[in-house]
């Protein structure tokens, strides 16, 4: 039988197509070919670092370090419903783990710079924190509090969000969304009004980082973040209450 493709003479099996085997193959290499560059471009479906989905600062031997970052900043800060949604929830704790590691030491540095440029006497570092004078000490120490931030911040959401009923939600879930919704942290850069900024979109992408990463509701998302300033708050009101009563 003459394959009307490329020409050439095949004897077909009884499952056979019209095309020969060499054609065949081809197809199927193409094809595979076609399926992995769509994944790689962002794709649900492919399958790295242990789970379905891509990260760009995980594929450090495809694209590099620079590229790496550069990519998943962008894509984390201004693309985080998408980025999100393909993140993988497994892989490991060490490439998030660096990840908000890094952004976090440059939006350090940033407000340490600029509050030595401007010679203030307050330096904004983000994370809440606020410190007098631009000094060395100073900023190992928040250093330090950052790494161990790091650490808490995804243990106290996973303690949220079992509470709120997210059963999907594991450790390392919760450790790698947190880690890559740092990305906001590099707009201390910008003088002034960058840790506003920071702060700000930095909440909203870690509520869209839970949200499409366990597949919850926005408020469900929001409430799990704020969980553990509601509860202080309320004990406030309770003791508050208390001690009025027994005043009066």
């Amino acid at each position: 039988m003459i394959c009307p493709k490329c020409g050439k003479e095949f004897y077909p099996s009884p499952k056979a197509t019209e095309l020969c085997p060499n054609c065949v193959t081809s197809s199927e290499r193409a094809d595979q070919s076609e399926t992995f560059n769509d994944a790689s471009s962002g794709h649900p479906e492919f399958h790295f670092g242990g789970s379905f989905g891509y990260c760009p600062w995980e594929d450090e031997a495809g694209i590099g370090f620079i590229q790496g970052l550069l990519q998943t900043l962008r894509q984390s800060i201004f693309e985080p419903t998408s980025f999100f949604r393909r993140l993988p929830l497994q892989g490991g704790y060490k490439f998030p783990f660096l990840y908000a590691l890094v952004v976090s030491s440059i939006s350090i540095l940033a407000a340490y710079m600029s509050s030595t440029i401007l010679d203030s006497r307050a330096m904004s570092m983000g994370h809440g924190m606020i410190l007098m004078g631009p000094r060395l000490g100073a900023l190992i120490y928040v250093l330090l509090v950052v790494v161990l931030e790091i650490f808490i911040k995804p243990a106290v959401l996973l303690v949220c969000l079992l509470t709120l009923g997210v059963r999907n939600a594991t450790m390392e879930s919760v450790f790698r969304i947190s880690c890559y919704s740092t990305g906001p942290g590099i707009f201390n850069v910008v003088p002034l009004l960058g840790s506003l900024v920071a702060g700000v979109w930095e909440f909203v992408v870690l509520v869209i980082g839970l949200r499409e990463g366990f597949r919850i509701g926005t408020g469900r998302a929001i409430t799990a973040i704020l969980l553990p300033l509601i509860i202080t708050v309320v004990f406030l009101i309770v003791a508050l209450m208390m001690v009025i009563g027994r005043l009066f």
